[in-house]
């Protein structure tokens, strides 16, 4: 399953990397993946986002701004990282290893542990991800989310 490669070859290997890993958060990510592009889109149909996980631009120069007083970060970042420097926004698109490190640390800048369960979850995407002025829905990411439940890790 994709998703299963996924979350071994990419997001398990990148959270671990950057010290955020764990279930909760490797299902987090891959459930936003999951609800904001179906990992089927690179660039926001009719819209500024990027990469698969619909990351902003507005939202990318936010989670740089933040990078930039956390030099730490940009340490555990940098492998991930092609080129020299903070790159710009569209690696987003093309380096999967990137946009999962940038997805994570726009939530590790959230309060609150992740939930651990897929509800918990949807809710905490919602609230933090796509925000209250987000057509997204909770119900939306437990459809799109629901794969997830096969491969939960405990």
């Amino acid at each position: 399953m994709f998703i299963s490669d996924l979350r071994t070859h990419v997001v398990r290997p990148t959270l671990d990397a950057l010290g955020m890993g764990g279930a909760a958060a490797e299902n987090l990510i891959l459930g936003t993946g999951l609800v904001e592009s179906g990992f089927r889109h690179l660039a926001q149909m009719g819209g500024p986002a990027l990469g698969v996980y619909q990351c902003e631009p507005a939202t990318y120069d936010d989670i740089l701004r933040y990078l930039d007083r956390r030099p730490d970060i940009v340490a555990r970042l940098r492998p991930f990282i092609a080129g020299e420097g903070l790159p710009a926004v569209s690696q987003l698109v093309w380096n999967l290893k990137f946009a999962t490190a940038i997805c994570r640390i726009h939530y590790w800048r959230r309060p609150g542990a992740i939930p651990a369960d897929l509800a918990g979850q949807a809710v905490y995407w919602k609230r933090h991800y796509n925000t209250a002025l987000g057509r997204g829905t909770v119900a939306r990411y437990l459809e799109c989310a629901r794969p997830l439940t096969e491969g939960m890790t405990p």
